[in-house]
């Protein structure tokens, strides 16, 4: 299909009768495919999308978008045909996923770009004569511009709405109370969950792999140094424990006899050394044994409190050496432990004033000073993602371990108008992206 002047000269009348900047893009992205043959069009502005074949608007943000304008930036100084293999790897690896083979760039006055691709190879008749017909229509639309009406600014009318606008003295002096008002400073409060939680509880763990027998506290329980507070079942270990004391009881018997016939057989005399070297090896596999079967007991290494999460589902329960089974807490080692939801996550310094206000005391806050604000986010069993506190206590402890409320933390100070408009901004800025 041939594409002559009076084609353009047919697209020129249609893109003077068009109404409006939309009208006249639609015109040379859209119509021209009826005189020449291409699968899309694309018009650019100095790198930026401004229209596309058989669309009226485009995401500029969508990917298929950002690719185009990557492509228009790197041919916008090398007008002519291109493939994807003229392109840096980047954009030629995605060539395929968007476009057909074959890619036609023609550049206008003012930083104006044309991309044209079709399936089949464009011929040099055909780029001249777009070539031409694009900067035809870039003179159409810079003439149409040029005759678009303009604006008149009437400053006398100007001049007196603005008299018009006058403040009154009274309303003058409430929108100063007003500003003043917002203006003043108050302490930035956050609020989170709290709990008094150990400040450095001891870990017990399992010293030999085997099974929980049974625990023999109960959560919360006060407890003294050296108390039993729970068995693992080692069968493995206890059934090695009996065969080695039978033999030690074998090895100690033949030790004896050997011993007797050593009076007056001097072989019997060459064997005491090995008799006795065989029962001091079964005492010290006895001695062993019997120490692996003592570890299947937890004791606690001092006074203290026992934490357990869940006391019902402990018996039974295959454990392996080092795996944690029990804490024993000091009643007198407390502090608060706090979660800040992100959306209240505030600049906090060491040593910000926390109270916390128990569910079972809420008249008498627990008085702690920060000490502990996490770098990193965690997720909460609850849901959500939350910094965690950790506060020491102002005074010595008086609430039991495991204690619950709501902490208040003390910020820096801030104008009113920004305690009182920090979270609908932030909420407005999460919804729109602003």
């Amino acid at each position: 299909m041939s594409f002559d002047s009076q084609d353009v000269l047919h697209l020129l009348a249609a893109t003077r009768n068009a109404d409006g900047a939309a009208a006249r893009r639609f015109t040379l992205l859209n119509r021209t495919r009826e005189h020449v043959p291409y699968h899309a069009a694309v018009l650019c502005q100095d790198g930026e999308l401004l229209g596309h074949s058989g669309a009226s608007r485009m995401d500029t943000l969508g990917p298929y978008a950002q690719w185009l304008q990557r492509v228009a930036r790197e041919r916008a100084h090398q007008p002519g045909t291109f493939e994807a293999a003229d392109l840096p790897a980047a954009l030629g690896s995605a060539w395929n996923e968007w476009w057909p083979p074959y890619a036609l760039s023609l550049a206008a006055a003012q930083g104006r770009q044309l991309l044209l691709v079709r399936e089949l190879p464009w011929t040099a008749a055909e780029a001249d004569a777009l070539h031409e017909w694009f900067d035809t229509w870039q003179l159409a639309e810079q003439a149409a511009d040029a005759q678009a009406p303009r604006r008149v600014v009437d400053f006398q009318l100007l001049r007196r709405r603005l008299r018009e606008v006058r403040l009154r003295r009274k309303t003058g002096l409430a929108l100063a109370a007003v500003a003043l008002l917002l203006a003043l400073p108050v302490k930035l409060t956050v609020r989170a969950p709290g709990e008094i939680v150990p400040r450095e509880p001891t870990v017990l763990r399992a010293s030999v792999d085997g099974m929980a027998r049974r625990l023999l506290v109960e959560p919360n329980q006060a407890v003294q140094s050296g108390q039993l507070l729970a068995e693992l079942d080692d069968a493995a270990a206890a059934s090695r424990l009996l065969v080695a004391r039978q033999a030690l009881a074998t090895a100690e018997a033949e030790w004896r006899q050997t011993m007797q016939q050593a009076l007056d057989d001097p072989r019997a005399k060459a064997q005491l050394a090995v008799t006795q070297g065989r029962m001091e090896e079964k005492r010290t596999e006895v001695a062993y044994l019997s120490d692996q079967v003592r570890r299947t007991e937890v004791r606690a290494p001092h006074d203290g409190v026992v934490l357990v999460d869940d006391p019902g589902n402990w018996a039974g329960r295959t454990v392996t050496a080092g795996e944690p089974l029990l804490r024993l807490a000091k009643p007198d080692d407390q502090e608060v432990e706090a979660w800040l939801p992100v959306a209240d996550a505030v600049e906090l310094g060491d040593g910000s004033p926390l109270k916390l206000f128990l569910a079972s005391r809420p008249a008498s806050p627990v008085q702690a000073s920060l000490r502990l604000y996490a770098f990193e986010a965690s997720q909460r069993p609850e849901g959500g993602l939350a910094y965690r506190l950790r506060a020491s206590l102002a005074g010595a402890p008086t609430e039991r371990l495991g204690a619950r409320g709501t902490a208040h933390v003390d910020g820096p100070r801030v104008p009113l108008v920004y305690w009182v408009l920090r979270r609908p901004l932030a909420a407005l800025r999460e919804a729109t992206g602003w």
